[in-house]
């Protein structure tokens, strides 16, 4: 359909499920999907519909949602006083980028399984890639009110974005009127499985790996811990930790009590602790409470800002600090819901986490080696549960194997096929 585009596939190294387009023949997939896929047909299946985005020219109409999510940060700023408040107000800025409306999305699945099918791949691979994604959703649902919170679920939080089951449902009656060709279609299963074995699982070691509740990084040659039960998203540029317990904001929007987040920036020469983060926060903001901080062997400076929380639509002071180690600047900056004293109500533990960081040692450098992929043949006697404490997470580990494998809940394993668990 664009004879003169010339096309360019990436894999992006995060862990993230999801896979989109910027348009012009850039299509990405996250290695976070690779992991969820068991064929080279459910790629295939994937990468159709990205093109069919492209091809049906759906992105150029979605480019508000991105921009828009840019002014709300820059607005936050503004409105603060706090060109810093910024980078806080990106927590979620993602969420306003979502999918291109369900008319959009149903083509690109109607015209994505054309272009899969053209090729030779099985069509029914784009049913088995949606009952994933319900798989994934059911599970967050049921995680979700067992701990007593809100789901974390895509698909149920943009009502413009078809459901996986309505989709899987559609996918399934287009791919039975597709005649199979005389050579049979193409799945290549085993292939597939291969290529990703040994593939990082999680987070990789470019950006650092999470364990239990301490984050370890080896290029960088530090370590910190984080409060258990604390969620922690490495994410590429940050990370952002936040406590478990949400709750509505006065707009009904849904978001965890305290969050922390933790970036880093060149030093800058010639400049202190409290030089570099008073310039970043700006002058006119208002701040109090500064004091200079060494912690470690690291020299740094510590300060609130009044205002600024992206909790509580700005009105809430944040409490940021940086600190100096090598060629780099640490900083973090913490926020909650409600404030005592002029100061986030997790204060101490936003503190408290700063004074964990500290240089690796020798004997913890195996520790960054991030979770990989392992293929191997199910057998009649092979059991999940027996490779379920590898999974990289605070709990539910049979699950998180049942969902790559695409047998949850508890369905039985493919027989004599390959299957992936974590070491």
């Amino acid at each position: 359909d664009m004879p003169d585009v010339e096309w360019h596939f990436t894999v992006l190294d995060d862990g993230s499920i999801n896979a989109f387009t910027t348009g012009g023949g850039y299509v990405y997939v996250f290695r976070g999907l690779l992991a969820y896929m068991n064929s080279e047909a459910e790629l295939a299946a994937v990468i159709g519909h990205e093109i069919a985005h492209v091809t049906k020219k759906h992105p150029s109409k979605g480019q508000g949602r991105s921009i828009l999510a840019n002014i709300l940060a820059i607005g936050a700023a503004v409105m603060t006083g706090n060109a810093a408040v910024a980078d806080m107000a990106n927590i979620g800025a993602a969420a306003w980028v979502q999918g291109y409306g369900r008319e959009a999305e149903s083509e690109a699945d109607r015209v994505g399984m054309v272009y899969m099918t053209r090729a030779g791949y099985d069509p029914r691979a784009m049913r088995a890639m949606f009952e994933v994604l319900k798989a994934q959703e059911n599970f967050e649902i049921a995680a979700a009110r067992a701990e007593g919170r809100e789901p974390r679920v895509y698909h149920g939080v943009f009502s413009d974005h078809p459901a996986p089951d309505d989709r899987s449902a559609v996918a399934a009656r287009a791919a039975a009127l597709v005649v199979e060709p005389d050579k049979g279609f193409v799945i290549n299963r085993n292939t597939y499985m291969q290529a990703v074995d040994g593939m990082a699982f999680g987070t990789s070691r470019a950006q650092g790996v999470v364990r239990d509740n301490r984050f370890y990084h080896a290029a960088m040659g530090i370590t910190m811990a984080f409060p258990r039960g604390w969620i922690i998203e490495n994410q590429r540029d940050r990370i952002l930790a936040y406590n478990p317990t949400q709750s509505r904001d006065p707009n009904g929007n849904v978001a965890p009590e305290s969050v922390l987040q933790i970036s880093v920036e060149p030093r800058p020469e010639n400049k202190s602790p409290r030089e570099f983060l008073i310039q970043k926060l700006g002058r006119g903001n208002s701040l109090a409470g500064g004091t200079p901080v060494t912690l470690n062997d690291m020299d740094g400076y510590s300060v609130l800002t009044r205002s600024g929380s992206p909790l509580d639509n700005g009105s809430g002071p944040v409490r940021y600090i940086v600190l100096y180690r090598g060629g780099s600047a640490f900083i973090f900056a913490g926020a909650s819901r409600s404030a005592r004293d002029g100061k986030p109500e997790a204060d101490g533990i936003f503190r408290s986490v700063a004074e964990t960081m500290r240089s690796l040692k020798s004997a913890e450098f195996p520790l960054t080696e991030p979770y990989r992929l392992k293929i191997l043949r199910a057998t009649e006697t092979t059991r999940l549960a027996e490779y379920a404490q590898n999974i990289p997470a605070e709990k539910y580990h049979r699950e998180e194997l049942e969902l790559i494998n695409g047998v949850y809940p508890r369905k039985p394993l493919p027989i004599g096929e390959y299957i992936k668990v974590v070491e």
